[in-house]
């Protein structure tokens, strides 16, 4: 019998830019043939430093926006931090994973990722 059949799995993920390039990552969960997940406020459970995908993500705000980017400059950074970068989302999922885990229904999951490494 497969032990993951009632864990929580993710339903939905919801990305929400900041003015100051930051970014909240949020990922709704629920046990199969549960509901919708409950709402839950826009608020950071936790903060991550992952000035990689902060960059990353700042770019797909600008495309999204239809705002100028350098495509082959944004190319070649993320070629070039693409270490980073892959590192950086295998500690996101990893935290998410680490919560859902932790968990005994449906709920969300919810950080702040930036660039800047001070707590304040």
């Amino acid at each position: 019998m497969d032990s993951s059949a009632g864990r929580p799995k993710p339903s939905s993920i919801h990305v929400e830019w900041r003015e100051n390039g930051d970014f909240v990552f949020s990922c709704r969960y629920r046990r199969a043939g549960e509901r919708d997940a409950p709402e839950a406020a826009r608020r950071a459970d936790e903060r991550h430093h992952f000035p990689t995908m902060t960059l990353a993500m700042g770019n797909v705000l600008r495309k999204l926006r239809r705002e100028h980017i350098s495509f082959p400059l944004f190319l070649v950074s993320l070629a070039f931090n693409h270490r980073n970068l892959l590192s950086e989302i295998d500690r996101l999922l990893q935290a998410l994973h680490n919560h859902v885990d932790q968990q005994k229904g449906s709920g969300e999951y919810t950080c702040l990722v930036t660039s800047r490494e001070d707590q304040s």
